[in-house]
């Protein structure tokens, strides 16, 4: 699933190639996609609207039209192509939705896995749709701070992992951050959160801030069929230090990392440097 910087990544892509172009037409193929409105109040509501702005609010794309705004949830495996309308990156069976731009081409949303969603709000009530009113603050904003994070874990006795999953706890970071954000703190992902000490929620909120910004440096990690764009991946796993390496020397031990799930996610983690406490 792309996490914050891979979102990032698709959401300065499109705002690069379509900010101040026209959507003058729109068509929906897979009707589940749309969340809180139907097939013709969606082509209504988009027919004409000049696009002011792409941006990303954690994990969800955020389009600003002139008069509403669209938020689009990639989930694990949706992906926005801007093409020539003869020209398809993917298998068409795979096309939801596109967007018909002023300047000829075409703005295609592919998912192959069919778990995406797109919304339509106004301008004035987006911020106060069910998918962003409730995201928690992402690592490096003024709101997350370790105190913030303290005062959640310690009303938790899940494990650590799982709380730093939850995107109303702190948004932006997945499964692949989560794991490594864990091992450069040497927290086990099995400890329970209010065993967290608020030195540990410090390290965990820096650790966090300092690994997002580098993958969104990076261009976020390209794993499996997952790019920004066809002509765009990441690099940052080139840096990851655990996820996908089980059975793989810890770059700070040697000591063999070690897989299991946590809460149904894969998990990978050191057993010498990421100590379960008791």
């Amino acid at each position: 699933m792309p996490e914050l910087p891979e979102v990032t990544t698709v959401a300065r892509i499109l705002n690069r190639e379509i900010k101040n172009l026209t959507i003058t037409d729109s068509m929906i193929f897979y009707t589940k996609l749309l969340k809180n409105v139907d097939v013709a109040g969606f082509k209504a509501a988009v027919k004409n609207q000049k696009i002011l702005e792409v941006t990303n609010q954690a994990k969800y794309i955020v389009i600003k039209l002139e008069n509403h705004v669209l938020i689009s949830h990639l989930r694990m495996e949706g992906k926005w192509m801007i093409e020539e309308p003869e020209l398809y990156s993917y298998d068409q069976k795979h096309l939801e939705a596109q967007l018909v731009l002023s300047n000829g081409k075409f703005a295609r949303y592919y998912d192959t896995r069919k778990f995406g969603t797109l919304e339509l709000y106004t301008s004035e009530t987006y911020q106060n749709s069910p998918s962003l009113a409730k995201l928690g603050p992402i690592p490096g904003e003024i709101r997350a701070t370790a105190e913030y994070l303290y005062g959640k874990t310690q009303r938790s006795r899940k494990a650590i992992k799982t709380v730093l999953l939850d995107q109303t706890v702190i948004a932006g970071l997945g499964n692949i951050y989560v794991n490594e954000v864990l091992f450069a703190t040497k927290i086990h992902p099995e400890q329970p959160a209010n065993t967290m000490t608020l030195q540990d929620c410090e390290n965990l909120m820096q650790a966090s801030t300092k690994i997002l910004t580098k993958a969104i440096e990076l261009g976020g990690t390209t794993i499996h069929t997952f790019k920004s764009s066809v002509e765009v991946e990441g690099n940052y796993q080139e840096h990851l230090k655990v996820h996908l390496r089980a059975g793989q020397e810890c770059v700070n031990c040697g000591f063999k990392i070690a897989k299991n799930f946590v809460n149904g996610r894969g998990t990978y983690y050191c057993p010498n440097c990421q100590i379960f406490k008791k």
